[in-house]
């Protein structure tokens, strides 16, 4: 069946097209009873505007880009759930675009985006990319980018992050405050290419210097999916030197090691300490508790989307990087604060 158009309504009606399009758009200088037929035969014949077309006469889309590496880990749905209430909350619609962590699926991703005039861009970068070049083209005619989770420092962009190098070293630092007869940290960090994990690298060892603990071969680790992180995990228990604490640089390296400890049966939280840094949901689904700096990618993806519909207005917003805060959850001060909320209840 082919579309049905404003001018088939028209037809119908025995009235003028323009007729037709004002009484769609509620326009005052059309009666009450021509609107009421136009709506309803609208309706009857399945009628749907051409967005396209209206888009192409006002000059917007009304539609906001967002790319990212995947969809599928524990991270990137909560930045999804966020950016589409805050796209939404403005009457815009929310194109999705996966790159699959490839830098060529990223530079066609960007091309759709340009194809389809979308107003706004947000952007995580892939593992691949090392540049923004192929972004130059939109943000030269004005379309508004925000880079957010990974991003390349040394580049003139709005960008919004995680304070990697903070939150790692406020986690390092905690650890071994806690644990101070500790004589063997080890940590288990992600792709070493990746902006994320050379801050976090650089946050881990900061600390170790301020508890004057010496760097050692084999203290720091590179796992580029949670398997590897859970091989790693094993080959350390398994050695003669044993680390006391591990530092965990993500929920998909936490997963990975949560599976080789449940499948060995051990008793971690006595045997090793950890710490990670996680989005918060993975740590509640485990029958112990430990500390983690909660690295919220709600509260990123909301931030990263206001920042661009602060761009979109036209808001004097300077290029750097904003950082999101990042909070240390201790389950020793927090269960016998719930304690005392039962017991008043």
């Amino acid at each position: 069946m082919n579309r049905v158009t404003i001018k088939d309504i028209a037809r119908y009606l025995n009235i003028n097209p323009s007729t037709v399009s004002r009484a769609l758009r509620n326009h005052p200088d059309v009666s009450t009873k021509v609107k009421e037929s136009v709506v309803q035969l609208a309706d009857k014949l399945g009628y749907k505007p051409n967005f396209a077309a209206i888009n192409l006469r006002k000059g917007k889309s009304g539609t906001i880009g967002l790319i990212i590496p995947e969809i599928a880990n524990y991270f990137f749905p909560n930045v999804v759930k966020a950016v589409e209430e805050i796209v939404h909350e403005r009457g815009y619609n929310l194109l999705i675009l996966q790159s699959n962590d490839s830098l060529d699926r990223e530079i066609q991703n960007a091309e759709i985006c340009a194809r389809l005039g979308v107003e706004g861009i947000l952007i995580s970068l892939t593992k691949e990319s090392s540049d923004i070049e192929h972004f130059q083209e939109l943000m030269y005619n004005g379309t508004p980018i925000v880079f957010f989770d990974k991003i390349i420092h040394d580049t003139v962009a709005y960008k919004v992050t995680i304070p990697g190098e903070q939150a790692a070293y406020d986690a390092v630092n905690f650890l071994l405050s806690k644990n101070k007869k500790a004589k063997r940290i080890a940590g288990i960090l992600g792709d070493e290419r990746l902006s994320i994990t050379q801050d976090r690298l650089s946050g881990f060892n900061r600390a170790l210097r301020e508890h004057n603990v010496k760097s050692a071969p084999g203290q720091v680790h590179y796992a580029h999916n949670s398997v590897e992180a859970g091989e790693i995990f094993e080959e350390l228990w398994s050695n003669a030197k044993r680390p006391d604490c591990m530092f965990l640089m993500s929920d998909e390296i936490l997963e990975g090691v949560m599976k080789k400890v449940y499948k060995m049966k051990l008793n971690l939280p006595h045997e090793m300490k950890i710490i990670c840094m996680s989005d918060g949901f993975l740590p509640s689904l485990y029958n112990f508790d430990f500390p983690y700096i909660k690295t919220s990618g709600f509260d990123l993806g909301k931030a990263a989307a206001e920042l661009l519909f602060k761009l979109m207005d036209n808001k004097p917003m300077s290029t750097q990087t904003y950082f999101i805060e990042t909070p240390l959850v201790d389950p020793d001060y927090i269960a016998p604060l719930r304690m005392s909320l039962n017991a008043s209840n």
